[in-house]
């Protein structure tokens, strides 16, 4: 027999639990409790799950002594407090830290302790008062089987055997126990084959359990490792950017920030023991440092420099990544201090960045999220940690793999992978699988954090909308009205509007290669039409005549190729012989320049439409282009500067002169007319008019380190939106509308 206690139940009055709860517990008064799958025994201040002793402080104990005898009752702060703390003055905090060490401790399913708004705290788990002698080992046989059994035991003197007779009827009976016993655990060993054969899937999107509602943007969750904590970075970007580091006590905790400054942030994640969360910073400067903030909050402290992606592999054993050279970035395993430092991965070519690792189980292998040489995501790739067995793609093979997780028995690989231009959740069997997809529909999920049981994982779920719209003498309109445009650009006349429309939505920290159809739209009609049909198009460029376009695809061994074709489509597109290269953009004269990628960096080259003239255009590598001034002196770039190798923005001259630096936050572009240029970011920067001999703004020595600086510039002008880009002259512009929302989702595996 046992007493339920509960709402209803014969509990002892608060004033009794109190007396009790503290250090002078009487230890010969017995009594237990049980609740859910744990027993609690306050005498030897032991909780027990299953065998197991869940490790508490002696204050948190007391706490849940207290709220189990007084189970649906109402703990009042104060009275709590003066319980727990008899003989000092202690603030509100210490017990809502007690509380989190319970929730922590006792889990989420079900919940065990209520919050009462500024009132206190109430025990709902149904709880079981134990009689205080364990119950007899004497037992009622079954029906028609009271005559007494077969068996051998010893006396009370242990030395004589008792022996008592079985009837046939009950040999009878045990005998088909066991036969069904047996079938029981042929069942369950045929249920496992045919799980193991044939997975389940995630359930259906009504069994989705949303875990935050903000109204902006939720992104990169991480698990605990109990589970019982959630940490993700509050801001729009799913690599890296603006936002601030949150966490949550799972289930219906509310969201605390932890962090509060305007650095660029990613990848979150916690410490072995729960009591850290680990991510990663990047300054203008292009450092990617890993910082460290205590997980109940306190001041954010630098742990380890030019080391992104940490995560743990064991209590002081880390994976991070590290650049070794202009940004060549690799994965290194060291321990935390960076004590016995060897490298992991290093990717084939030195643009290419190795940013994110996730190590198995065992501690065998790791999943890799890279970069190629232009700076787009890979499939993921498989890395055996102990270089035994050469690396692999893994997951799908198409598109990008932006992170990777493990189920916690290592039998899966999980992905986020885009390789139809949407992020979905893909998984593969460890490890030669066929991938699956496992998440699909008009949402995108991306980040995976695995539950410790497997039986779920977190992601971020979005509704993403990218719109064009172009700003004139008339005011502004929109031009793409369904789908998600991209990269605009006027004819030269700026009547007319070619962009792409993309599954992506564009964002300045989406790094996919993401290929679209290329259109064009008439300003004045609003009139839409495909430029070329067939090609998927990643990016382009305007001849100055306004008579051609260039295209950059890529071909089927996936090497990238650069086309041209007419916008009147009087001839068919026809491919640049003999060039492999991307990003083009056409100069005044109608050569056409573009990065190609050499085996150790990326080097700005030029060429004639026809394949002919093929030649570096500048000596010094560059990583990312820009733009090619209307005058056709200037290159503007993203490339290490000379020297230090330190990557800045910069204005290089097609003349061999000395390259001039931006600034490390400021990309320089112009208006097509030559009379002004543009100096900003992706949210928004400066119109800087330029005199009739000026190709460039008045750049102070070492760049731009501050807006205030663009902004004292003669005739500066604020532009606020995102993505401009520069028209036929200054009252023409083009220009992004993003709207997004998205928050994290638990999703169940079955």
């Amino acid at each position: 027999m046992s007493d339920e206690t509960g709402p209803r139940g014969g509990v002892p009055t608060i004033r009794d639990g109190l007396t009790v709860a503290g250090e002078s517990i009487d230890r010969n008064r017995q009594e237990f409790y049980e609740f859910g799958p744990f027993r609690l025994d306050p005498a030897e201040r032991k909780l027990l799950r299953g065998d197991d002793v869940v490790e508490l402080t002696p204050k948190a104990f007391d706490t849940l002594v207290l709220l189990v005898r007084n189970s649906g009752h109402l703990l009042e702060k104060e009275k709590f407090m003066a319980a727990l703390w008899p003989d000092s003055f202690v603030e509100e905090g210490s017990l809502s830290n007690n509380i989190f060490l319970l929730r922590r401790a006792l889990g989420d399913d079900p919940a065990f302790i209520e919050t009462i708004p500024r009132r206190g705290y109430r025990f709902i788990g149904a709880v079981r008062q134990l009689p205080p002698t364990p119950p007899s080992r004497t037992a009622e046989p079954p029906d028609g089987l009271r005559e007494p059994f077969h068996e051998v035991s010893m006396g009370k003197d242990q030395s004589s055997p008792i022996v008592v007779a079985v009837p046939a009827n009950a040999r009878r009976f045990w005998r088909m126990v066991t036969m069904i016993a047996a079938l029981a655990v042929a069942m369950l060993a045929i249920g496992v084959v045919v799980r193991w054969l044939s997975p389940a899937r995630p359930t259906d999107r009504s069994q989705w359990v949303q875990l935050t509602k903000l109204p902006d943007s939720v992104t990169q969750p991480a698990l605990s490792p109990d589970g019982r904590m959630l940490a993700f970075i509050r801001g729009a970007s799913t690599f890296f950017g603006p936002g601030q580091v949150y966490v949550k006590l799972l289930p219906d905790g509310e969201p605390v920030q932890l962090t509060h400054d305007n650095i660029l942030k990613m990848s979150p994640t916690f410490s072995p023991d729960g009591s850290r969360i680990a991510y990663t910073t990047v300054n203008p400067q292009f450092h990617w440092d890993t910082w460290v903030v205590p997980t109940l909050g306190g001041e954010p402290q630098l742990l380890l420099r030019n080391a992104s992606g940490l995560v743990w592999t064991g209590l002081r054993q880390v994976l991070f990544s590290e650049i070794k050279m202009g940004i060549h970035m690799v994965i290194v395993a060291a321990e935390e201090s960076r004590i016995g430092a060897r490298d992991i991965y290093l990717p084939e070519d030195e643009p290419a960045m190795a940013h994110r690792s996730y190590a198995s189980p065992d501690g065998k292998w790791a999943l890799v999220v890279e970069m190629d040489d232009d700076h787009y995501f890979l499939p993921c790739r498989l890395v055996s940690l102990d270089g035994s067995s050469p690396s692999r793609n893994v997951g799908p093979l198409r598109g990008g793999c932006t992170v990777a997780a493990w189920a916690p028995d290592g039998k899966w690989m999980y992905f986020t992978a885009n390789p139809d231009g949407v992020n979905h959740i893909w998984r593969q069997r460890f490890p030669d699988g066929k991938p699956e997809q496992i998440t699909s529909g008009p949402t995108e999920e991306e980040g995976i954090a695995m539950a410790p049981d497997g039986h779920s994982f977190v992601t971020a779920v979005a509704l993403e909308n990218t719109s064009l719209w172009v700003h004139n003498a008339k005011g502004e309109r929109q031009i793409s009205l369904e789908g998600n445009g991209a990269k605009p650009k006027f004819t030269p006349d700026g009547k007319r509007l070619c962009y792409l429309i993309v599954k992506e939505a564009p964002n300045k920290f989406t790094w996919y290669r993401d290929p679209g159809e290329l259109r064009i739209a008439d300003l004045e009609s609003g009139r839409s039409e495909p430029v070329v049909r067939g090609l998927s198009v990643l990016d382009y460029d305007i001849s100055p005549d306004g008579q051609r376009v260039v295209i950059w695809t890529m071909d089927t061994e996936g090497k990238p190729r650069l086309w041209v074709a007419r916008l009147d489509r009087s001839s068919s597109p026809a491919p640049i012989p003999n060039v492999e290269g991307g990003s083009p953009r056409f100069g005044p004269d109608g050569d056409i320049f573009f990065r190609r990628a050499e085996k150790t960096s990326t080097f700005v080259y030029r060429v004639h439409p026809d394949g002919a003239g093929l030649r570096k255009a500048l000596a010094d590598p560059v990583f990312l282009l820009w733009d090619v001034s209307p005058d056709g002196r200037w290159i503007s770039g993203w490339a290490p500067l000379a020297g230090n190798g330190s990557l800045v923005n910069q204005a290089f001259p097609l003349d061999g002169g000395t390259p001039i630096q931006i600034g490390d936050a400021f990309i320089l572009t112009w208006w097509r007319d030559g009379r002004a240029a543009y100096v900003g970011g992706y949210l928004g920067g400066y119109l800087i008019p330029l005199s009739p001999h000026e190709s460039l703004p008045r750049i102070p020595p070492g760049g731009f380190h501050s807006e205030a600086e663009i902004a004292h510039l003669p005739g500066a002008r604020r532009i606020d939106v995102e993505g401009l880009v520069p028209g036929s002259s200054a009252d023409v512009y083009a220009f992004y509308r993003n709207t997004v929302q998205r928050n994290l989702y638990r999703i169940p595996i079955l």
